[in-house]
């Protein structure tokens, strides 16, 4: 007898396909205003200003006055911090100008003296601290000069001024005003003309 065997075999297991021709079916619309905001994105739309969750909303906003007035609150405290910084900078350099510019003057009797020099020790320190001053912190030479005499008035003849500088209480430039006009006072005068001007 012939085999059967193969009329009898199991059929195949069919396989789910989608019918020829037919599209894939489209997705569900947005069912709440989150589905709304990420399918507006997705499509290339914006994402709306406000929009529902369920019973709660998500605002987008920009800060109000109230929180622009604080930044710029914020921002200015920050301004007059590094201001002060500033002017108590500038006293700590008068304070080593002065104080570099003394050692450099007082030790000038025990350098060498280059024969023939038409200047004497005191002469050639003042001319050699102002340049290397100037080489120092790249400034002009002139520029120099008004600094080491600036930082010499301050320190010995304006300590009020000195100290409203170091205090961060003025700038470098209002310490410079009080100086233009201090210089051509007696020394007698200063002592009140500071603390008249610094109230």
């Amino acid at each position: 007898m012939a085999s059967v065997a193969g009329c009898c075999s199991a059929p195949e297991a069919a396989v789910d396909r989608p019918p020829v021709g037919r599209r894939r079916a489209r997705t569900s619309p947005p069912q709440c205003g989150l589905d709304l905001g990420i399918h507006s994105a997705d499509s290339g739309g914006r994402m709306p200003r406000a929009m529902s969750v369920g019973t709660r909303n998500v605002i987008l906003m920009k800060p109000s006055f109230i929180e622009q007035q604080e930044t710029r609150g914020e921002y200015f405290d920050a301004i007059r911090e590094a201001h002060g910084k500033l002017a108590q900078d500038a006293a700590a350099l008068a304070d080593l100008i002065d104080e570099a510019h003394r050692f450099a003057t007082g030790t000038a009797d025990t350098a060498p003296r280059v024969p023939g020099s038409r200047w004497d020790a005191d002469t050639v320190a003042e001319r050699e601290f102002t340049s290397e001053l100037a080489c120092t912190i790249r400034i002009p030479q002139r520029s120099a000069e008004t600094l080491i005499h600036e930082s010499g008035c301050l320190t010995g003849e304006l300590p009020l001024t000195m100290a409203a500088l170091r205090s961060g209480q003025i700038s470098y430039r209002h310490a410079q005003v009080l100086m233009g006009q201090a210089w051509s006072l007696p020394d007698e005068a200063k002592a009140a003309f500071e603390e008249a001007l610094l109230k």
